[in-house]
C-alpha cells in the first residue's frame, strides 16, 4: 500500500538530520538517516523540509527564488538515476549543503521573529501634535514661554498658535497680530513664523512680526532673519525692516526703521507719527479693547504726531481732544467722540 504525507510534513525530524550532517547523531540516529536515504521519498521529503523552515522565516520574494533555485538543483541531482554512487554522493553532498542552509534559515527565522515583536507599531512612532492657541484679547498683552524656550510678547488683538512640543527639524508658530520673539539659537532647527503672506525663519534672534489685515512687516534687531513670500525670497540684518507691499507689483520692500516706532508697544508706549485720527483710534481699539462711536462732524483725517507712556484711556483722549478739537465720554467698552 503506498504511503501518503501531508503536505509540508517530513517522516524524518530534521534536527536529526542536521546532528547527522555534522557527526553528532548517535548509532540510531544514524540508522534512520540512512535508511531514509535510500528510500525513493527522500528528495520529496527533502522538500518539505525546506518548506518548514522557509515558511517560518518569512522570507522576500527575491529570498524565495534562490530557494525554489536550489531545491531544483537538489531534486536534479537526486533525481539523476544514471549514475547510482554518484547520485547517493551528490545527495550527501547537497544534504551537507542543507544543513547550512536549514541552521542559516533557521536562524534568520528567530532574528526576524524578534525584530518583528519588538518593532513598534507605527502610529506609536508618530507622536500626536496638540497644537495650543492663544487669543490675546483688545486691551491685553501676553508673555509666553514657547516648548523650546524662546519667549514672545504678544501684542494685543492678536493670536498666536503652536504645538505642545517642536519637531526634530523646525519649530514653527503661526500669527495673526503682532508679537515680538527672542528665539532661542538651535543649530540645524530653524524656527519659522507663518504670519500673513510672509513667513520668517531664523536660528537664533530677536525680531517683531506684524500681520494686520494688508499690513505685513517683519523688523530685526539681532541675529540674521529669511523672509519668504509666494514670489521671493530676501534677508534682513539687524536695523532692518521688510514690508509686504500690496500693490500692482506685489514685493517685499527692505528698508530702515527707527526703533522707538516698532517698539513703542513693548515698552507701554503708544506713539503716533503723523498719523490720521482714523487710524490712531484704530490703535485706541486695539490698545484699550474699545469701540468709538464717532461725531459725523469729526475730520478724521487730520493728523497729529505724540507719545503716551502707560496712560490710561482717558487722559489719552484729552490730549489729542485738545489738539484735534473733540470732546469725548467713556461708558463701560464704548467711547463717544464729539466735534468742538
Amino acid at each position: 500500500m503506498p504511503v501518503y504525507y501531508k503536505k509540508r510534513q517530513s517522516k524524518l525530524d530534521k534536527s536529526k538530520l542536521v546532528r547527522y550532517l555534522n557527526g553528532r547523531s548517535s548509532k540510531e540516529e544514524e540508522l534512520a538517516v540512512l535508511n531514509w536515504l535510500n528510500r525513493h521519498e527522500a528528495g520529496e521529503e527533502l522538500d518539505q523540509l525546506f518548506e518548514e523552515v522557509w515558511e517560518l522565516s518569512n522570507t522576500t520574494p527575491q529570498t524565495d527564488i534562490r530557494k525554489k533555485n536550489l531545491l531544483v538543483k537538489i531534486n536534479q541531482k537526486i533525481k539523476d538515476k544514471s549514475r547510482p554512487t554518484q547520485a547517493k554522493k551528490s545527495i550527501f553532498l547537497q544534504l551537507k549543503v542543507a544543513a547550512v542552509w536549514l541552521i542559516l534559515i533557521g536562524f534568520l527565522a528567530v532574528t526576524l521573529k524578534v525584530i518583528w515583536d519588538n518593532k513598534p507599531i507605527e502610529k506609536e512612532l508618530i507622536a500626536e501634535i496638540n497644537w495650543i492657541e492663544r487669543i490675546v484679547l483688545p486691551g491685553e498683552k501676553l508673555r509666553l514661554i514657547l516648548p523650546d524656550k524662546s519667549q514672545v510678547l504678544v501684542n494685543s488683538d492678536s493670536k498666536i498658535r503652536f504645538p505642545s512640543s517642536f519637531g526634530q527639524k523646525s519649530r514653527e508658530v503661526y500669527l495673526e497680530g503682532e508679537a515680538f520673539f527672542e528665539v532661542k539659537k538651535e543649530k540645524g532647527r530653524p524656527f519659522k513664523v507663518h504670519a500673513g503672506e510672509m513667513t520668517a525663519e531664523v536660528l537664533g534672534t530677536s525680531f517683531n512680526i506684524v500681520s494686520r489685515f494688508h499690513n505685513n512687516r517683519v523688523a530685526l534687531f539681532e541675529g540674521k532673519v529669511k523672509i519668504s513670500s509666494a514670489s521671493e525670497n530676501t534677508f534682513l540684518s539687524p536695523g532692518e525692516m521688510v514690508e509686504y507691499v500690496f500693490d500692482n507689483n506685489i514685493h517685499l520692500h527692505v528698508h530702515p526703521f527707527i526703533y522707538q516706532n516698532e517698539m513703542a508697544w513693548k515698552e507701554g508706549q503708544i506713539k503716533f507719527q503723523n498719523e490720521s485720527l482714523q487710524k490712531i483710534l484704530q490703535k485706541l481699539e486695539q490698545w484699550y479693547g474699545v469701540t468709538f462711536i464717532l461725531d459725523s462732524e469729526l475730520k478724521i483725517n487730520r493728523t497729529v504726531t505724540g507719545t503716551f507712556n502707560n496712560d490710561n484711556l482717558d487722559n489719552v483722549l484729552t490730549g489729542l481732544g485738545f489738539t484735534l478739537n473733540f470732546k469725548h465720554s467713556i461708558q463701560n467698552k464704548s467711547v463717544k467722540l464729539k466735534s468742538l
